[in-house]
């Protein structure tokens, strides 16, 4: 039973989904997803300008290609780990509470 939010069908799946975010538990975890999101959209737009802002003044150093490419890193971990979160607790959710 370890995938059975994958193994559901579309229907199923938006009725795990509404369910689990009327839980107190998914409305705590959905605005933290969100908040995730944000923070991996604003981080990696930071990473662009830095990068175009060195560009255009001519002083881009290695540095600024360091911070930028670390920045860039962990902003699309921050992008990318909802999904992967929310996928994990839509299954534990559905293996413990829909029958």
């Amino acid at each position: 039973m370890k995938n059975k939010y994958q193994r559901m069908n579309k229907e199923e799946k938006k009725k795990c989904r509404e369910k689990f975010y009327q839980t107190d538990k998914g409305r705590e975890l959905k605005k933290r997803f969100t908040r995730l999101t944000i923070l991996g959209i604003i981080g990696i737009c930071f990473a662009v300008f830095l990068v175009i802002s060195g560009y255009i003044s001519e002083e881009i150093s290695w540095a600024t290609w360091t911070l930028a490419g670390i920045l860039l890193f962990f902003s699309l971990v921050y992008l990318i780990s909802p999904f992967v979160l929310k996928a994990k607790c839509f299954n534990d959710y559905a293996v413990k509470h829909i029958k």
